[in-house]
Order: C-alpha cells, then structure tokens, then sequence
C-alpha cells in the first residue's frame, strides 16, 4: 500500500483552518484529525484490485471487458455514456486523492469533556475515544456513549481516532454516532463566518455524505442534561470480538416517572442498518405512558424491527440483521430500565 503526494496545513485557530478548507477547495482539501479513518482512505493497493472496464469503443463494442492499452477509448470518444467510460472513471473527482490536508492537532480548543453548569456534557471534536471510554462522568451518565467507544477499533486506533472523526465520517455503523443520537446530542458547525448547531439526527444524509460544508469544521458536541431515573445501553454485534464493523448497533435512552414507574421518554438509534444510523420512532408510541414489562418491551422491539431497514451484504443478511434488532433492542431496553432504577 502507497499513500499519495499532498500538502499538510497546520492552523493556529478555527477561524483560519476554514479560511484554509475555502481556499483550497478546488484543489482538494480533507480535514485530518486522528486520521485512523482517513489514512485508510488515502491509500493505495501498488497493484489496483478494481479495474476500470471499458463500456463501449470501437475496439470492444459491446464494453463490459477489463481495458488495456489497446482499447480506443484511450484515443477516443467512448461510444457509452460518458460516467460509464474509462476515460472518466479514470478522472473521477470523487475518487482523486486530495491536494491537501487540514491537520487540526494544534488546536487544542478542541479537546477536552467538560461537565456544564446546566448539567449537560460538551466534548471537543478532537478528544479521543480512549478519553471518552475512561471517563468516569460519561460512564456514569451518558453509559451508552462510553459502551459506544468500548467498542471501537482496537486500543491503538482509540488512542488516536476521534469523538468528532467517528461522527463526521458518518458511517452507517459508527459506534459514537449510533450513541449520540440515542442521547439528544447536538453537534456544532463552525465555518468562515458563521457557526450553526444541528442535531445529530440530521448530520448525515448517507454513507460518508453529511450536511457539513465545505469550510465548516465540527468543533463540539453536546449532550442535554438528563432526567433523573434515566438510563442508556449500547450493544454492537459483530462477527469478530474486536476490530470490526458491526452487523446491528442498538442505542437505547430511557427515564422513568419514578422507579417501577411508567415510561416519560425514551430514545432508540439502530446502527448499520440503514443509509445512516436510524432513530427508531415507533417504539415512542409503544412505550412511553407505560409500565415496561415484558410483553410492552417486546411490543417496543417489534417496533424498532418496523423502523429498521437492513441490507443482504458480506456480514450478514437483512433478515437475520432485522432479527437481530428485534432481539437487541429488547435486551437494552431491560438494561436501560434496570439503569434508570438506579440497579
């Protein structure tokens, strides 16, 4: 594996890692935080496991064979349209590696979880899943955010990945972002001129699409201050204990009246299985105003099966996933309530 030739950028503050993002747009520019994700990313196989294919040329007019030299699409235009062409899947943009990198580990603003005076909980972009997984406030309160980070990577890549890389990657299956939404956090988007706050939910719009633009940077996340009788539960399944992507995430957010009391709120986020990690809406209707026993928490499951929508790929198919949901979901569920009863 190669990485390819690029700039590094080293900012002093926020302000001027945006001016750096806007100006260098056009030439291709990424934000390099822990960069376990990243590097991945940016390298290269020495022998390419992806051939493009030639579509339709004189040389081979019916297309679908690997091309070579002697293909006339080297030489003209292709007969095929133009985004299933050699010639263009060679210049595709999306796949150019950047020109330049925004490394922001000189600001240091960005780091750090702090406990606020209303009770919430702001965590810097740059603070790193270890910090999060030993911190013994999240653990206590915000239970699922740090079972999230129990299980991501290995030790060497949460030593070095990010809270704020995980999230903004927006990966279906990421082990914070899956979390975060279970718990009402808010994420801060600073740009050249403006700052906005957007709810995690809403940040992103598909497998590595967010709604970030191009001279923002995620600089915070925030979480409210949680009720008493409340608990949280996060679960990853896996095909591997370790170093692996999970099959079904389930987050899950609860409070209680009282202990033993009816359902006030709860809050369900599946992973994995969906464009982006899903909240799970039904199972508002199905629990809150209840006492959660056994046959309301398996209604709550069936619920969170309805609002799931898994696909057949390599880990595992879409039904045994959707069972999957149904029998997590559950699980935390339990959890959650024996959390927020203080057991």
């Amino acid at each position: 594996m190669i990485l390819p030739r690029f700039d590094v950028l080293a900012p002093e503050s926020i302000e001027e890692a945006c001016s750096m993002l806007a100006e260098n747009a056009d030439k291709g520019v990424r934000l390099l935080a822990g960069g376990t994700d990243l590097l991945v990313e940016l390298k290269s196989p020495i022998i390419p496991q992806h051939v493009p294919r030639c579509d339709g040329c004189p040389t081979h007019p019916d297309g679908a064979v690997s091309s070579t030299i002697d293909c006339k699409m080297w030489t003209s235009e292709p007969l095929m349209a133009p985004d299933g062409s050699l010639r263009t899947a060679l210049a595709d943009s999306k796949s150019a590696s950047p020109a330049c990198l925004v490394s922001l580990h000189k600001l240091k603003e960005l780091k750090g979880i702090n406990k606020l005076d209303n009770g919430g909980l702001r965590i810097g972009a740059l603070t790193t899943i270890t910090d999060i997984e030993r911190s013994f406030e999240i653990r206590k309160e915000w239970t699922a955010l740090a079972e999230g980070a129990d299980n991501l990577g290995s030790p060497l890549v949460r030593n070095r990945g990010t809270l704020g890389g995980n999230i903004a990657n927006a990966r279906p299956a990421a082990d914070t972002a899956v979390p975060t939404i279970a718990l009402s956090g808010v994420l801060t988007l600073q740009g050249k001129s403006s700052k906005r706050i957007v709810p995690a939910e809403n940040f992103p719009l598909g497998p590595g699409k967010t709604v970030i633009k191009p001279d923002e940077i995620l600089t915070e996340i925030n979480y409210p201050k949680l009720p008493p009788y409340s608990g949280s539960a996060y679960y990853k399944l896996t095909n591997r204990k370790a170093l692996e992507i999970s099959m079904v995430g389930v987050a899950v957010w609860l409070a209680l009246e009282k202990p033993g009391g009816l359902v006030a709120d709860v809050r369900v986020a599946l992973g994995a299985v969906g464009p982006t990690p899903i909240r799970a809406e039904s199972v508002k209707d199905v629990l809150i105003g209840k006492i959660p026993d056994e046959n309301i928490i398996d209604k709550a499951a069936q619920a969170a099966m309805a609002d799931a929508r898994p696909i057949d790929d390599h880990r595992g198919s879409a039904w045994y996933r959707l069972q999957m949901v149904g029998t997590i979901t559950k699980r935390m569920l339990k959890l959650a309530v024996k959390r927020a009863e203080g057991k």
